[in-house]
């Protein structure tokens, strides 16, 4: 029984070719894990093809397989120093790395009891504590920065309005022995000072302010009660 004949080299980068042409068309179709077993097998028949290499680190990106990628486009660059597309790949492949690594970790230590779940908050008595102060009830749900901005702008608000009020209060006698009695605010002029000028623009402030820091307090309570963060069970 006759041996096969040994292929040559240019027989074996034929080969190479119509394999990598394959892949490339299977991964325009979608069919990456077909096109991967593809460049794999190019890997294995000739391993100086660059290419294939980082043909095949591509493909494992896109897989989600980053490990595997990294190395693959290492090698590429090995073979390849010249091309320099390989370097953002690389990159590429090494964040993807990190992410996964940093999933797993994260994945461990909550299994492990080593991190604990943020406790669930509750969206009614987040409203409710912005309702009592804007900013309150971003400090309930853990957004310090928000909850004391929102809180800050609130009291600069009411600190302005009541400013501006104050020299348009009309004080008058409580009766015509007010000098025994003592002096009245003229609430009417109050209610007037508090819809017009400058004063109207503080309280319209004021008001933007609570109302989004109730919203947005109970927007964030019932986002923080998913795992991902869309407030849909």
């Amino acid at each position: 029984m006759s041996e096969e004949p040994t292929p040559t080299a240019s027989e074996i980068q034929l080969k190479i070719r119509e394999l990598l042409g394959r892949a490339t068309l299977l991964r325009t179709k979608g069919q990456r894990q077909q096109a991967l077993q593809l460049a794999q097998q190019a890997v294995g028949m000739d391993d100086e093809s660059w290419e294939a290499h980082e043909l095949a680190g591509d493909l494992l990106l896109e897989l989600g397989r980053g490990d595997y990628a990294l190395d693959s486009y290492r090698r590429a660059r090995e073979l390849n120093p010249s091309r320099t597309s390989l370097e953002d790949k690389i990159a590429r492949a090494a964040l993807a790395r990190a992410a996964r690594l940093q999933t797993t970790t994260m994945s461990e230590a909550l299994l492990s009891g080593r991190i604990r779940p943020a406790p669930a908050r509750k969206p009614g008595f987040a409203a409710l504590m912005s309702m009592i102060a804007p900013g309150l009830g971003q400090l309930y749900n853990g957004e310090v920065i928000k909850g004391f901005v929102l809180l800050a702008l609130s009291i600069v608000c009411f600190g302005l309005t009541g400013t501006s009020l104050r020299g348009q209060i009309v004080v008058g006698p409580a009766s015509p022995q007010g000098s025994l009695y003592g002096s009245r605010i003229d609430l009417g002029a109050i209610g007037s000072a508090l819809f017009s000028g400058i004063t109207a623009l503080w309280v319209i402030l004021l008001f933007i302010v609570w109302v989004y820091s109730i919203a947005d307090a109970a927007i964030v309570a019932s986002r923080m009660n998913t795992s991902d963060g869309s407030g849909l069970v």
